[in-house]
């Protein structure tokens, strides 16, 4: 979706469409990074010029509610925010916390309707492999 149909999604919530919305928007957009709320409040308040936590939570969590964005659990950072919202997994390294999307299919028999499947792959990445120090590797907090 276009910034302009997700800031009318947002005013049908009854939200105003105001700079720091547009610009989180944007920022989800544009950077496709997986960004945590800290990310994401750095870059809007650098923008913008200011901007509160709880603008970038409500925000987020509206948009998440609309289905335009999914909140990913992740061990080191807590979450991190996905504008892509097609099924597909997280691929996180344990050495530089680099996140990167994975594709994977799941087959199973269950008793409803799946209506959503999480994958977080932690590991060390084609770029990090090459060190040779277990040390490197970050401690889950």
């Amino acid at each position: 979706m276009t910034t302009s149909q997700i800031a009318d999604m947002l005013r049908s919530k009854g939200l105003k469409v105001t700079p720091q919305r547009v610009e989180i928007i944007r920022f989800l957009q544009t950077h496709r990074t997986h960004p945590t709320a800290q990310q994401i409040y750095e870059h809007v308040l650098r923008k913008v010029g200011s901007v509160s936590f709880t603008t970038i939570y409500n925000t987020v969590r509206v948009l998440e509610q609309m289905g335009q964005v999914r909140k990913i659990p992740i061990i080191e950072t807590g979450a991190i925010y996905d504008i892509d919202t097609s099924d597909h997994g997280h691929f996180v390294c344990e050495v530089c916390g680099s996140v990167y999307d994975i594709s994977y299919e799941v087959s199973f028999q269950i008793l409803g309707q799946v209506k959503r499947t999480e994958l977080v792959v932690y590991g060390v990445c084609e770029k990090c492999a090459g060190k040779d120090s277990a040390t490197d590797i970050k401690a889950p907090s």
